[in-house]
């Protein structure tokens, strides 16, 4: 019996971080004028031109993967190229303490 209540808490908490998604939030060059710069991402997906919405989400994702790992708070997105495979560039910084 308690199998399936450890089951269903832990897909639920799985869910629950998959929601939450990353801290790193979306800026423009103004709102990280006295931010730290802190590297230069690219996303990629494999997703190409033919799936242009899910193909730049998934690169988004990668991109902002990328920025957290590196401690960022904010990315601003730069230019999305699309073939066979969709990259997007960003920015990543850290802002305040």
């Amino acid at each position: 019996m308690k199998a399936p209540i450890l089951l269903a808490a832990a897909l639920l908490l799985a869910s629950a971080g998959a929601i939450g998604g990353s801290p790193v939030q979306d800026a423009d060059e103004a709102k990280v004028a006295h931010c730290t710069f802190l590297a230069d991402v690219e996303g990629r997906s494999v997703f190409g031109e033919r799936l242009k919405d899910p193909a730049v989400k998934k690169a988004k994702e990668d991109a902002r993967g990328q920025a957290q790992k590196a401690g960022a708070t904010h990315i601003v997105w730069g230019k999305v190229t699309s073939t066979d495979i969709t990259t997007i560039a960003a920015k990543a910084y850290r802002c305040g303490g």
